[in-house]
C-alpha cells in the first residue's frame, strides 16, 4: 500500500471512530488532527471538509458490502427470487452490519434531515447494484419465476422504489423512537411495497421482502439504544 493511501485510510478510520464515540456534529477536524497528531496541511492534502470524510467512510462501507454480495451471488446457487430479495434489502438502513453505523446515519439523514448524505447513499446503491438486479431479473425470466415486460429497465425502478420505501420507514421510526404504533405503519407500508415489486417483476405472490419484520424489530432496538447514546453525547 502506498504511503498516501495508508495515511488516507488512517484519517478515515480515526474519523469514523470519533463519529461513533462523540457524534458527527461534536467531532471537529481538529479532533481528528489531534488523535492522529496530524497537521492541517496533512488533512487538507486528502480532504477538503469533514463532510467529504463522512462520504468516503460511507462509500467505503457501502461499496465493500455491495461488491461482496454481488460476488457471492455469482458464486452460489441461490434462486433468482432469493438473489433479488438480498439485493433489494441493501436499500434498508437496518441491513447495516454495525448498529453504530446505522444509528449514525439514522441521526444524520432522518433525525437531522441531512438530504445530501441520504441522496448520496441512494446514488451509490443504484450505481453499484443496478446491473446486478437487471441480471437477476433476466435470470428469473429465463427460469420462468419472473415475468417482466421491460427487464432491462426494471432494475433501476426496483432500486428507486426500495430506496423510497427505506426513506419512508426511517422517517416513520425516527419521528417517535419508541412508539409501538409506528411499527404497525411500517408493516403496512412493507406489505404494499412487496406487492408492488412482485407486480413489477412478475415474481410469485408473497416472495418479495425488503425487510424481515422480526429482524427489523430486533435491529431497531439495538439502533435505538445506540442512537440514544449518540444523542446523549451530543447534548
Amino acid at each position: 500500500m502506498k504511503k498516501g493511501d495508508l495515511r488516507r485510510g488512517q484519517i478515515l478510520d480515526t474519523a469514523e471512530k470519533l463519529f461513533f464515540e462523540q457524534g458527527y456534529d461534536r467531532t471537529s477536524i481538529q479532533d481528528i488532527l489531534d488523535a492522529l497528531r496530524l497537521s492541517k496541511g496533512g488533512f487538507y492534502h486528502y480532504f477538503d471538509a469533514k463532510e467529504t470524510v463522512l462520504r468516503e467512510i460511507c462509500e467505503r462501507r457501502w461499496v465493500g458490502r455491495y461488491e461482496r454480495i454481488c460476488a457471492e451471488q455469482r458464486a452460489t446457487r441461490k434462486s433468482p427470487v432469493e438473489k433479488l430479495n438480498q439485493l433489494l434489502s441493501q436499500a434498508s438502513l437496518f441491513e447495516a452490519e454495525d448498529e453504530r453505523f446505522a444509528a449514525l446515519l439514522l441521526k444524520l439523514c432522518y433525525r437531522d434531515r441531512d438530504a445530501s448524505i441520504r441522496d448520496y447513499r441512494r446514488r451509490v446503491l443504484i450505481d453499484q447494484l443496478q446491473s446486478q438486479v437487471n441480471d437477476v431479473v433476466l435470470e428469473g425470466i429465463q427460469a420462468g419465476s419472473m415475468h417482466a415486460r421491460y427487464p432491462l429497465g426494471v432494475g433501476r425502478v426496483l432500486l428507486l422504489l426500495a430506496c423510497d420505501v427505506n426513506d419512508e420507514v426511517c422517517d416513520i421510526l425516527a419521528d417517535e423512537l419508541e412508539n409501538p404504533d409506528r411499527m404497525i405503519q411500517v408493516v403496512e407500508l412493507l406489505n404494499t411495497y412487496r406487492e408492488s415489486v412482485e407486480q413489477l417483476c412478475g415474481a410469485p405472490y408473497g416472495s418479495i421482502q425488503l425487510f424481515d419484520p422480526t429482524k427489523l424489530v430486533n435491529v431497531w432496538r439495538d439502533v435505538i439504544d445506540e442512537l440514544k447514546r449518540l444523542e446523549g453525547n451530543e447534548a
